[in-house]
Formats: C-alpha cells, structure tokens, sequence
C-alpha cells in the first residue's frame, strides 16, 4: 500500500511539469507561426509601398510628376482589386510586376512555397520547385476613404499544426497616398 501512494506522489509530481513543458512547446510553435505570417504581411503591404516610392522616382526623373500614380491605374494591380485579391512576390525589380489573382476565399490559388536557394530574392515564392508551406497571401487594393490614395489589405492564412490544421488568419491594413499630383 505504501508503495502504491508513493507512486502516486511521483506521478503527481511528473504530471504537472511534463504538462508545463508540452504547453510550452505548443505555444513557441503558435508564435513562430504568428512571426512567419506578420512578415509574410508586412511584405504584401511593402511592395505596394515600394511601387508608389519607385513610381514617384521614375516620375521625378523623368520632371513629370502627373505619372507618379500611373502604376495603379495601368492594369497590373487590377486583380488586386477583386474580392479575392492577388498575392506578389520579390523575384524581379518590381514586384507588383508579379501579381497574380488569388482564386478563392482563404488565398486560395495564392499558396506559398519555401526556396531557401542562395539564388533567389525571397524566401516564400509561388514557385512549385519548392516545399509547400501552410501559408497563402491575399492582398486586396481598393480606393482610400480619404481620396487620393490605395487602402491595402495584406491577409495571410495558415493552417496552424496546434488546431488540426484549422484555418487561422491575420491581417494588417494601411493606406499610402499619391503625395505629388
């Protein structure tokens, strides 16, 4: 009998840390999910705020600031606009360049694939050459409230390894403006 009650204090005194230990574990994987898909945000949002910079460059170079927003009328950004957004990735020198139409809720069509080759710019591409990841980017462009300027919505999905893969998502919004014409 004393031996059953000693064996019951150990395992009581087991339980408990193995328990603190596994919840550890299972919330620096949560965060390293979260951190991976705030930068794969933050990117969405930063190509179209180097595009509006480069643009307005250009414009500068050429002294004609009337075409410092043109990029966001010629076309390349229109799937941009539509509800399912499109997502861009850093391969050539201007990224909006790369956008692509996402084809579904969720990002569906707009999935990420891993490339950690030294040749290439970015690390998460659409190329299939790659290891798919659980992570899709939506972007989604529509006109400021405020007039004379793009609202850009950078949603990223990812199915979480803590939750049987149930769809989780983040989104970071900002506005950039048309600051010359």
């Amino acid at each position: 009998m004393e031996t059953l009650v000693a064996i019951a204090i150990l395992l009581l005194a087991l339980v408990g840390p193995m328990t603190i230990a596994a919840k550890g574990i299972q919330s620096s994987i949560y965060v390293r999910e979260q951190t991976i898909a705030i930068s794969l945000a933050q990117e969405g949002i930063e190509a179209f705020v180097a595009a509006r910079n480069d643009a307005t460059l250009e414009a500068f170079s050429n002294d004609d600031l009337t075409t410092s927003w043109d990029w966001t009328t010629d076309g390349r950004i229109d799937s941009c606009r539509d509800a399912d957004g499109c997502n861009i990735q850093y391969v050539d020198a201007d990224p909006i360049d790369s956008a692509v139409a996402c084809t579904g809720a969720n990002g569906a069509g707009c999935e990420l694939y891993f490339d950690d080759s030294s040749s290439v710019r970015a690390r998460y591409t659409f190329d299939t050459d790659g290891e798919r990841t659980p992570y899709s980017r939506a972007i989604r462009v529509s006109d400021s409230p405020a007039g004379n300027g793009l609202r850009i919505e950078s949603t990223v999905y990812w199915g979480t390894q803590l939750l049987s893969g149930q769809v989780q998502s983040l989104t970071l919004t900002t506005e950039i403006y048309n600051l010359y014409e």
